[in-house]
């Protein structure tokens, strides 16, 4: 049994009145979509199931409201069975007759309703649910009840044809599907309707999958009180950078500054040294008289990293031996908690011992090709299905929560046993270097809070929310990846001011 289950049972309200609630919520999406009631028709697909019984229940109200209303069925009536057969037999009292599937029917509605398949779907639909799909694709405006039929409820996969709706309705809470791509792109514009249960701990049996709040982010951000001094406010040391590559490391410093932390030190080569000297808010230290950052920089910088609270390590810092042998000190010597971006991840590509054998707090954030070459599986693997290699990687690498980049990041914990879905971001990151941003800013949080977790989910929803508002400052195509760290303080303020 489901968590969903539970909570009905749990609640003490009858499955038929809850049904009830879900189904008149639809309906009352459905007129907006419509644009009105009287004169206007109505086609409701249903499947069986509770979803096929809430599109019963919204087809008797759209009917109720004076629209002309067909609906029709994937399946025989006959085997409607509990909740879902009360409000069949309920609507065809109603003078509704539940027809048998017609692709020659759907023409010449002013709204759709998709009650096909629920949120326990996964795989691709076949049979005549398949055939209703496909032919409902050309029309619109769709409502879809919970989640687009097609989509995977737990992980947003599409294995098929999906429906692309214009609108869901998402009964209690959002489901994960509509939370992650491409379930999530198919999901149009969600919204939520409390019909009277809670579901706690997430939507299904399984690992705990949430979706990220505002209120949540809040809380782990905290507030700055009168009495915060730049120490308090959190220690960042950065070892990042090479002869090569120099904005990689000021760009993650940028992050950090602009994320709050009180201190800010840069470890790296001569050459960023001379670089950073446009960013007075930088203390930068020298650590490497090579153009490349090896395990002796970890003895040139160990003053700094004792007195600092987090350690972000990896951007612009090259592949090669001498940098895996500074990625090794660091995992086995370090005991603060450290942020592994970018090469410190693909140089630990070929032999993950090091980051599998740390019991210190870290936090990785691969983007999907980085986290195939960890988990020793393609970009397109991971790229399919995010959630499920993001709690793959959680697991082999227990100490470390695991931040999986991309359209609605994915932050994973507690040796796969939850995720947290990051619903902020949108093509404004699609541009080099808000990665490293990113990273300065989760050092950031993480100095001031100490909680990898926590500083994870704060610094990736607000990040996302900083593109958002670089974006719309100019234009989303036109979005630099300082101007990402730019937005860094407003983004703050609006989660604050939720």
């Amino acid at each position: 049994m489901g968590r969903a289950d539970k909570a009905t049972i749990e609640s003490g309200v009858p499955g038929e009145i809850l049904m009830d609630r879900a189904g008149r919520a639809v309906a009352r999406a459905a007129i907006r979509l419509a644009g009105g009631r009287y004169g206007k028709r109505a086609l409701v697909l249903c499947g069986p199931g509770n979803n096929g019984g809430d599109g019963f229940v919204c087809a008797r109200v759209l009917a109720s409201e004076g629209l002309g209303v067909t609906c029709m069925v994937t399946f025989d009536p006959a085997e409607a069975k509990g909740d879902a057969k009360v409000h069949l037999d309920r609507m065809q009292h109603a003078g509704i007759h539940a027809r048998p599937f017609d692709p020659e029917v759907l023409e010449g509605r002013d709204v759709y309703v998709d009650a096909l398949l629920g949120t326990g779907f996964s795989g691709s639909p076949r049979g005549i649910p398949a055939q209703a799909i496909a032919a409902l694709s050309p029309y619109g405006p769709v409502v879809s009840v919970d989640i687009p039929s097609g989509v995977d409820g737990a992980t947003g996969t599409v294995g098929g044809d999906a429906v692309e709706a214009t609108l869901t309705v998402a009964i209690a809470a959002e489901k994960i599907g509509t939370a992650l791509p491409p379930g999530s792109i198919h999901a149009g514009t969600v919204e939520v309707v409390d019909i009277g249960i809670e579901i706690e701990g997430g939507w299904s049996d399984g690992p705990r999958v949430e979706i990220a709040e505002a209120d949540d982010v809040a809380l782990a951000l905290g507030e700055r009180s009168p009495e915060t001094h730049k120490r308090t406010a959190g220690s960042v040391a950065i070892l990042a950078g090479s002869g090569e590559i120099h904005g990689a490391a000021l760009l993650s410093a940028r992050g950090a500054v602009r994320m709050g932390a009180g201190y800010v030190t840069l470890g790296t080569t001569s050459a960023v040294k001379g670089a950073a000297s446009v960013f007075p808010e930088l203390l930068v230290h020298e650590v490497s008289e090579s153009a490349v950052l090896g395990p002796d920089a970890l003895d040139a910088f160990a003053e700094v990293i004792e007195r600092a609270d987090a350690l972000a390590i990896g951007p612009g810092i090259g592949t090669g031996d001498e940098q895996r042998a500074l990625i090794e000190r660091v995992l086995a010597e370090i005991d603060i908690p450290v942020v592994l971006d970018a090469d410190a991840l693909n140089v630990l590509a070929a032999d993950t011992t090091p980051l599998e054998k740390r019991t210190a707090p870290a936090v990785i954030t691969p983007h999907p090709g980085e986290l195939g070459r960890l988990l020793g599986r393609s970009t397109d693997e991971v790229s399919t299905d995010r959630l499920a290699a993001a709690l793959e990687a959680s697991r082999r690498f227990p100490s470390a929560v695991v931040v999986a980049k991309g359209n609605r990041t994915v932050i994973a914990s507690g040796d796969g046993t939850e995720a947290v879905v990051i619903p902020t971001g949108g093509p404004e990151l699609a541009t080099a270097g808000t990665g490293d941003v990113l990273t300065g800013a989760l050092a950031a949080c993480l100095a001031r809070s100490g909680v990898p977790g926590a500083a994870a989910m704060a610094a990736a929803y607000v990040h996302g929310l900083a593109g958002t508002i670089a974006g719309k400052r100019m234009g989303p195509s036109g979005v630099a990846a300082g101007d990402v760290a730019e937005a860094l303080p407003a983004a703050v303020e609006a989660v604050r001011r939720r």
